[in-house]
């Protein structure tokens, strides 16, 4: 899982060639593409696709089929995948990797305690946001006792423009990524609430920077709402959003804001000289 912050945002939104032996660009003889591959592979199953096959698989990736049967015989030898002879599964062991992530990455340490204090005092369920690419990627929650339809939980990924943490971290880079970053994004509608013009969603962005928090209602799902502040480092730059994650039914969308982004703020205002 490749997690971002506003350190590493750049290269998120840099052309994919870059020339081999440029600043900051390890030169090809330096990768292993097998490795980068196989990382694709894993990456490949997600809800839609739990299941493949290796035909399957080469056309979702673009290999020939006795390459894409390699690596899932691979997966399967080391643990990670399993298989009825057809088609290959992951298995529990992929959450090892994840898992090494959360307890080797300081920033979900050292928020999750905040988050906690968070989601008792408004009730609702809280969570760090980092931006990986064109989605945002949930390091850290901390759950409140009320369901939600949506299941956010560690690890969860979601398209950064129908999210409050999404807007927030955008706002707090510079103008010249965002604009990288709107270029290469494609808005897909979930709902029909999705902001899904890049000029409406520029707005949007503009609109957060300028209010210091975001707040956005069935824009992935209907009926699910969130509300995020930016989260900065000592030097004043936006690494992530805290958020606040709720049912729009369960009040009317200017009371959240008053009662959530205050919080919010306390919290983000804690953290700034701890991480």
């Amino acid at each position: 899982m490749r997690l971002l912050d506003h350190r590493s945002a750049a290269a998120s939104t840099r052309p994919a060639a870059a020339p081999a032996g440029a600043a900051g660009a390890p030169r090809k003889a330096d990768l292993i593409e097998g490795f980068i591959t196989g990382l694709a592979v894993i990456n490949a199953f997600s809800d839609a696709t739990p299941l493949l096959t290796a035909s399957e698989l080469a056309a979702r990736l673009s290999i020939s089929r006795a390459a894409a049967r390699r690596f899932l015989i691979t997966l399967h030898h080391a643990g990670y995948a399993a298989t009825d002879g057809r088609s290959y599964w992951l298995t529990p062991k992929v959450l090892a990797l994840g898992h090494s992530y959360l307890g080797s990455a300081r920033l979900p340490r050292t928020v999750r305690p905040l988050l906690q204090q968070i989601t008792a005092q408004t009730n609702e369920s809280s969570n760090l946001a980092l931006l990986d690419g064109h989605d945002v990627v949930y390091a850290a929650r901390a759950s409140a006792a009320r369901l939600m339809s949506a299941a956010i939980e560690t690890g969860t990924r979601l398209p950064a423009h129908t999210t409050a943490a999404g807007r927030v971290i955008l706002a707090g880079l510079p103008h010249a990524l965002q604009e990288q970053w709107l270029a290469g994004a494609t808005l897909a509608p979930h709902t029909a609430y999705t902001v899904t013009t890049k000029k409406a969603f520029a707005a949007e962005i503009r609109a957060a920077r300028a209010a210091g928090y975001a707040a956005v209602e069935s824009q992935f799902e209907v009926g699910l709402r969130g509300i995020a502040v930016p989260l900065a480092g000592r030097d004043g730059g936006t690494i992530g959003a805290l958020g606040i994650s709720m049912a729009a039914s369960s009040c009317p969308m200017d009371q959240a804001i008053r009662a959530c982004v205050p919080v919010l703020r306390d919290a983000a205002l804690q953290l700034r000289d701890l991480i």
